[in-house]
């Protein structure tokens, strides 16, 4: 018998079961579909198909990967704000309430919420987010109220720093009789409050009021101060004002009689205020006066 020469396939450069290039199994080459030629027009032309360039597979691939994103719970993003389908889903997505009031918003007591929920819903915030904007909010606005405050107590302590430097002994009825002239000069409690809120700190403002009332009460106006606003007296009421300041032994018009508001140290021992014989002398023309309103 003659020797048998066995041919190894591997080295013949030929496989009679493999017929595809590169040694693809027959029947199963990767073959490049143009699957464009059957689609409509309208389709065709698309960048989103056109970009596959007839190639079945990566079609196929993208549309797997879709599928894929799709079933991860990702949500197609909104072209603009006429994609109302889009939005829909993406509303239903993450829970966006349909209408302003399915917001459930935790805020303090007196706290508006209208505004701020129909926001919330034109921007389609979720509700969760939407609370934590809300609380964001809130808490600036704490810390921006809280510097506001604090700002006017410095102002208020620097006031007071300066007008008792300046008044001294006096200061507490200076402050007292700017604070009932603002009182008596206001139109009502609201505008009181208005003012004090608006410039109770200003000194030059404080001094004037203080300067009004000391000389409306001392009568010290130039024969005016029975026709100032608020400060006109009937007899009854001039009389009244007289006996109150004749029955009180500690007014300025008993000074160093009944009184001993005219020594600074007895001042300062009792906490009381100081009264000059200048200003001794005006409130007892004051009491002249009120005895002439009195008739």
């Amino acid at each position: 018998m003659a020797d048998e020469q066995i041919t190894n396939p591997s080295q013949s450069g030929s496989d009679p079961l493999l017929n595809g290039t590169n040694g693809t199994p027959a029947g199963q080459q990767t073959q490049t579909t143009d699957f464009m030629a059957g689609l409509d027009a309208s389709f065709r032309d698309n960048p989103s198909i056109a970009k596959f360039g007839g190639d079945v597979n990566k079609l196929a691939k993208s549309y797997l990967s879709l599928e894929s994103l799709m079933g991860q719970g990702r949500v197609v993003i909104p072209k603009d704000e006429a994609d109302r389908e889009a939005w829909t889903a993406y509303d239903k997505a993450f829970g966006v309430p349909e209408k302003e009031d399915g917001y459930q918003l935790t805020a303090p007591q007196g706290v508006e919420l209208a505004e701020f929920k129909k926001i919330m819903r034109e921007n389609h915030i979720s509700p969760s987010v939407a609370q934590k904007l809300l609380d964001a909010h809130l808490g600036e606005f704490e810390r921006v109220d809280a510097q506001i405050k604090q700002q006017r107590e410095t102002a208020r302590q620097n006031a007071e720093a300066e007008l008792k430097k300046e008044w001294g002994l006096k200061y507490a009825e200076n402050m007292q009789t700017a604070n009932s002239t603002l009182k008596k000069l206001s139109g009502s409690e609201a505008d009181y409050q208005y003012f004090v809120d608006l410039i109770g700190n200003d000194t030059k403002f404080i001094r004037l009021l203080n300067n009004i009332g000391s000389k409306l009460s001392e009568g010290s106006l130039g024969g005016l101060e029975g026709q100032a606003s608020g400060f006109t007296r009937t007899p009854s009421e001039a009389k009244k004002e007289l006996e109150r300041i004749i029955s009180d032994p500690n007014d300025a018009y008993w000074a160093g009689s009944r009184n001993r508001r005219d020594n600074p140290e007895w001042c300062r021992a009792h906490n009381a205020s100081f009264v000059s014989e200048e200003e001794r002398k005006q409130r007892v023309d004051y009491v002249k006066s009120l005895m002439k309103m009195a008739g």
